[in-house]
Parts: C-alpha cells; sequence; structure tokens
C-alpha cells in the first residue's frame, strides 16, 4: 500500500513546483490554497476546509512541501524560498547563502512529520486516510463520470482501469510528470494535465477500493 505521507507530499510538492513565476512575484498561502481548490488540481475542498483541525493540517501539509521545495531549490540553486502566511517569495541565490547556517525553527518544525499528529502511528495513517477523504469532497462515494475516467486514463497513458493498483498509478504519474514536468522541460499546461489525471483516477480508486 502506497505510504500516503510520501504520496501526498510528492503530490504538493509537484504541483508547487510549477508555481515558480509565481513564487517569484510573491504569493500568499490563501492564495495558494484558493488555487488548489479549483481545476485542475481540485484538491482541497471548501466544507472541509471549515473544520480547524481539517485547516490546522491543511496548512501544515502545504508548508510540509512548500519546506522540502525550499531545499530542494537551494540544492539546484534555483533561488531562496522565503516561507510565510502572508508572503512566499521566490529570491535569488546570494553567493555567501551556502555557508551562511542560520537556526530555522519554523523549517525544523514544519519538516518534522512528527507534528503532523502526536498518535501512534496507525493513527496517523487513519488521520491521513480521513485527511484524504475530506479533500476529496467530505464523501466517500465520489461519483466520476465515464468520460472523465476516459480522459484521465488517455492523459495518464492507462489502457483499463480494471485491476489497477494506487501503487501502479503513482508509478505512471511518477513517469509522466517527469516527462512533463517544466523544470524537465515540458510546460505548464502538460504538466496540470497529469497532475489532474492522477486526482481523478487516484480518488476513483480510492472509493473502490473502500467499497
Amino acid at each position: 500500500m502506497p505510504n500516503k505521507h510520501d504520496e501526498l507530499q510528492v503530490l504538493l510538492q509537484d504541483i508547487l513546483s510549477t508555481f515558480k513565476a509565481q513564487f517569484i512575484e510573491g504569493v500568499s498561502e490563501f492564495e495558494i490554497i484558493t488555487q488548489l481548490k479549483k481545476p485542475p488540481y481540485s484538491l482541497f475542498d471548501d466544507n472541509a476546509l471549515r473544520d480547524p483541525l481539517m485547516l490546522f493540517q491543511t496548512h501544515f501539509v502545504l508548508f510540509h512541501s512548500l519546506y522540502h521545495l525550499r531545499n530542494e531549490w537551494r540544492a539546484q540553486s534555483i533561488g531562496e524560498l522565503n516561507i510565510g502566511a502572508t508572503l512566499i517569495k521566490l529570491q535569488p541565490t546570494l553567493s555567501f547563502d551556502a555557508a551562511l547556517q542560520v537556526a530555522d525553527p519554523l523549517g525544523d518544525y514544519y519538516l518534522d512529520w512528527n507534528n503532523f499528529s502526536a498518535t501512534d502511528e496507525a493513527g496517523v495513517e487513519d488521520l491521513l486516510n480521513r485527511f484524504w477523504q475530506a479533500m476529496a469532497g467530505g464523501d466517500m462515494q465520489y461519483c466520476v463520470s465515464q468520460e472523465a475516467l476516459n480522459e484521465a486514463s488517455f492523459a495518464l497513458q492507462i489502457d483499463s482501469l480494471e485491476g489497477l493498483s494506487l501503487i501502479q498509478l503513482k508509478q505512471q504519474y511518477r513517469k509522466l510528470q517527469h516527462a512533463n514536468h517544466p523544470d524537465k522541460g515540458g510546460s505548464v499546461e502538460d504538466s496540470q494535465r497529469v497532475l489532474q489525471a492522477y486526482t481523478t483516477l487516484h480518488k476513483y480508486i480510492s472509493n473502490k477500493q473502500s467499497q
């Protein structure tokens, strides 16, 4: 069974890495969440975000991925992603940045997945299951048209959904995302199409497995 922590982080980090132009201009957490609620992402749900605990969890998983993206872009010398609730901004990497060691308690907090929940491993798994369900719309009876399934399958180059596991879906998603991601020479539009297809099929397969 896929590790839901890794799955969520990879998906969010892939999406956020296509926001580079917005990060250069500067964007708020609220603006990012607003975008992630809409197509082609449809990752967050308004009803779920009315719950204070779910809102905190959404904030945490978003910042968890942002700090991972910051570290990745640091290592690639792309720039320094400054992360705050009111402004997230990508700035040029200065020549002395790499040698500068600065305490970063906020980064340490959000990068530590244990802070997502103080429960045991089984409790965290259950928490993540409920998080995914809520973000799918709060309804486990997720319905999707055959046309949408066909379009998503075509975008991910999947011949048949019969017997397709979440692990196989994730492997195909990673393969196509690697080829279509803007950082790999692809386009934002192609990357978004792959992301949308993945989230559609992930919700569909997860719902079938829960029945």
